[in-house]
């Protein structure tokens, strides 16, 4: 690892063992016995340090450091961050952890861990750094089972993925923020808020939110873990993506699009190069709240609900989809029609309202150029038990200041049935009401 303000013994110190401890008071603050540098002994962690380069054993940070380039987590090691702990990052910045090592990141409610912008608030924007990738070792769909994280070195062994573990652990994320990210790492490239690519059934999330991403805000290449609590706001591309063979689920979750900006709230695709490639791409995804941007004034945006396309398969279940400018649901290509017919898309218990703004409505559905594939019906049919055209009367859609609960007598409200293996759920959406309210207490909704 590189310090940037400590002795010149720590300039080349990559690999040192260091578990920090000491160094720090309890408000994450500098104490005085390591306010001088010259002061800081080997091994101890000086906080408030510019940090890049790699680390190759087992460090935990107690207090607040700055990314100022790609730090690479690589050789096994695990990176682990207190509660409470901010980690900013400056342009060109990002985090990286390496297959075969793992970044355990457990905040709490009152103490979450908060991965942002290193300019001052009232100035930060997305992409002003990267994010967090995490390269694991369980299956994908490619040809060869593996591949080169996108964006970073594609000759670096270290940012390979992919394998044949799908019990793999990429690490935990609990209760953890990552605020303006996406910067372009090279061209058309910019990283998403956290990227998975094949992190196994080991891997923890809950209580995640990526909150203003130039790019996607969640997305996952191949890989099989699974999530709950997870808040995507203000991402300008899609809010969730999963492809190359993910087969994993998410329950409790809420997409909120910034009226100004915002592409599909999922964007799910089995492969480019073989529509049908194994493992199927087959995310499940229960109580959801999908919130476009035609929820805060309509303005002209790429706002869509559900892309399926490439042979995908997903089931959607208990989900809201509410106010996106142009389709609430696209599928696209034979392939994904026949996974359709066959069972393989699912959407129940759901509610769709306000959607196809820009044309008032008239194309909630959208499929293939010249295809007869009746998607309408499909969604819409008496056995999927869904609600078209009700308003879910959540209490807000401001996307400042949102509230995700549903009024007293809201349609959602015991119109839901989650599947087995879930959370029991009887409502629509991923809020059940304002005492369930999940999101309330350690996310934000800054704009800067």
């Amino acid at each position: 690892m590189t310090f940037k303000k400590t002795l010149p013994m720590f300039a080349a110190a990559v690999a040192l063992p260091l578990v920090f401890a000491q160094g720090c008071g309890d408000d994450g603050m500098q104490t005085s016995d390591t306010a001088d540098t010259n002061d800081t002994a080997p091994g101890e962690e000086e906080c408030d340090s510019e940090i890049e380069g790699t680390i190759e054993s087992d460090t935990t940070w107690t207090c607040g450091h700055t990314l100022s380039g790609v730090l690479t987590v690589k050789n096994g090691a695990k990176l682990t961050v207190n509660p409470g702990v901010t980690i900013k990052g400056l342009n060109g910045s990002a985090l990286v952890i390496a297959k075969g090592s793992q970044l355990i990141a457990e905040g709490t409610k009152e103490q979450p861990i908060v991965f942002t912008s290193a300019l001052a608030e009232g100035s930060r924007a997305r992409g002003d750094w990267g994010g967090i990738v995490l390269l694991g070792d369980a299956k994908n769909n490619l040809q060869t089972g593996s591949g080169i994280a996108e964006g970073l070195d594609a000759g670096n062994p270290d940012y390979a993925y992919g394998g044949g573990d799908d019990a793999y652990s990429c690490g935990s994320l609990k209760w953890v923020r990552v605020e303006f990210v996406g910067f372009e790492l090279t061209k058309d490239n910019e990283l998403n808020g956290v990227t998975f690519y094949s992190c196994g059934t080991g891997t923890q999330v809950d209580y995640l939110q990526v909150h203003m991403g130039k790019d996607d805000g969640v997305e996952m290449f191949g890989g099989s873990w699974s999530g709950k609590h997870i808040l995507v706001t203000g991402a300008q591309d899609d809010s969730i993506d999963s492809d190359q063979g993910y087969t994993g689920s998410l329950q409790h979750v809420v997409l909120l699009q910034d009226p100004a900006a915002g592409n599909y709230a999922f964007e799910l695709s089995n492969q480019a190069d073989n529509l049908d490639a194994e493992p199927r791409t087959a995310p499940k995804f229960v109580n959801v709240t999908a919130i476009g941007t035609a929820a805060g004034g309509d303005i002209d945006t790429q706002s869509a609900g559900v892309r399926l396309k490439e042979g995908v398969a997903a089931e959607f279940y208990n989900a809201i989809f509410v106010g996106f400018h142009n389709a609430a649901i696209e599928l696209t290509e034979g392939a994904t029609e026949t996974v359709a017919t066959a069972g393989g898309i699912v959407f129940k218990n759901s509610l769709f309202s306000g959607n196809s703004a820009v044309d008032d409505g008239a194309t909630p559905y959208v499929v293939g150029e010249g295809s007869t594939f009746d998607l309408e019906g499909f969604v819409e049919g008496a056995g999927n038990s869904n609600l078209i055209d009700t308003d879910p009367q959540l209490t807000s859609l401001d996307f400042t200041a949102p509230n995700f609960a549903p009024a007293d007598g809201s349609p959602l409200r015991g119109a839901g049935a989650a599947p087995a293996g879930f959370d029991a759920a009887d409502y629509i959406g991923g809020v059940a009401n304002a005492e369930g309210d999940w999101t309330l207490g350690w996310s934000t909704y800054a704009a800067n």
